[in-house]
């Protein structure tokens, strides 16, 4: 079941990623305006920070029972290649060779990591 909270938990926090990059596209008028009423005016932002705190949740559920040097690098691993996904598929994002070797250097480092786990 901790797996299966690792795995929400990477979700929402891709999820929070994107839905802020959304919001950022949508853009703010925040010349004299408190942090509050700035967030108020983007509810694509505001999603975007509930869904950080519920992957908070769900990352703590899941480390209850998986090592923290196996949970965090599958969270920032996983939550790179969706929200890299979308970036290329939904936002047309270019990348480079470079960038597709990397990925996979990537996907290879966390094969390994959780592979070899204790």
């Amino acid at each position: 079941m901790s797996y299966l909270f690792l795995a929400i938990a990477f979700v929402l926090n891709a999820t929070a990623n994107i839905l802020l990059k959304l919001g950022a596209l949508k853009g703010i008028a925040y010349q004299g305006l408190s942090f509050g009423q700035i967030i108020g005016q983007n509810a694509i932002a505001l999603l975007g920070l509930f869904f950080f705190a519920l992957n908070a949740v769900f990352y703590f559920l899941a480390l209850k029972n998986v090592p923290i040097s196996t949970a965090y690098p599958v969270m920032v691993v996983m939550s790179l290649l969706i929200i890299n996904g979308y970036a290329i598929i939904a936002l047309k994002e270019q990348v480079g060779l470079a960038q597709v070797v990397g990925y996979a250097l990537i996907i290879t480092g966390i094969v390994l990591v959780f592979a070899f786990k204790k």
